[in-house]
């Protein structure tokens, strides 16, 4: 069974990461406008997750029993944790614009090996062995991957996207400045 969810990860990472990619170079939203639609995607799936998962009854019980959920010692760690996720959200949407989905799934994977090198010398509660090599097979399998260079044609389309939105910025800020 944890092979069949490890399985799904690794099918639905490599889709998520090759999609986003598509997004990320095809459409005309800044980084802000990026992470800002991603973020509003995830609160639409918000209450449902709530319902899913039992949470709302949680919440519910939780502030009728008058606990100090809006102290400052709980407001704080949730309120630097949105501002972090806003960042990491952020430099991955920049990350994406600027490098190759290959290239942003190995940085992903080297992340991650940082991580449990970090928890392998600071607590005793980590990976096994096993699981530190499957997660370097993993990361040599990513690095090793061969970049696809996009070949005339593509870089053809690519060049008459890019010139389509210069244009189409453009004539925006001609347009606005014909209205002033």
């Amino acid at each position: 069974m944890a092979y069949s969810w490890a399985l799904a990860y690794r099918v639905s990472m490599s889709i998520d990461f090759v999609y986003i990619k598509h997004v990320v170079m095809t459409t005309r939203l800044n980084t802000w406008g990026l992470v800002l639609l991603n973020n509003l995607e995830a609160r639409l799936l918000f209450p449902l997750e709530l319902l899913i998962m039992g949470e709302l009854k949680k919440i519910k019980h939780e502030i009728s029993e008058e606990s100090e959920w809006y102290s400052f010692q709980m407001v704080l760690p949730v309120g630097l944790s949105r501002l972090f996720g806003l960042a990491i959200s952020f430099f991955g949407f920049s990350c994406r614009r600027a490098i190759s989905a290959i290239g942003f799934t190995v940085l992903g994977i080297v992340n991650k090996l940082l991580t449990v090198v970090i928890n392998l010398v600071v607590w005793d509660k980590h990976s096994t062995f096993v699981g530190t090599v499957g997660l370097l097979i993993s990361m040599l399998g990513g690095i090793s991957e061969k970049k696809n260079e996009p070949n005339e044609e593509e870089q053809q389309k690519l060049l008459e996207m890019q010139n389509k939105a210069e244009s189409h910025s453009n004539q925006d800020v001609v347009v606005s400045k014909e209205d002033t």
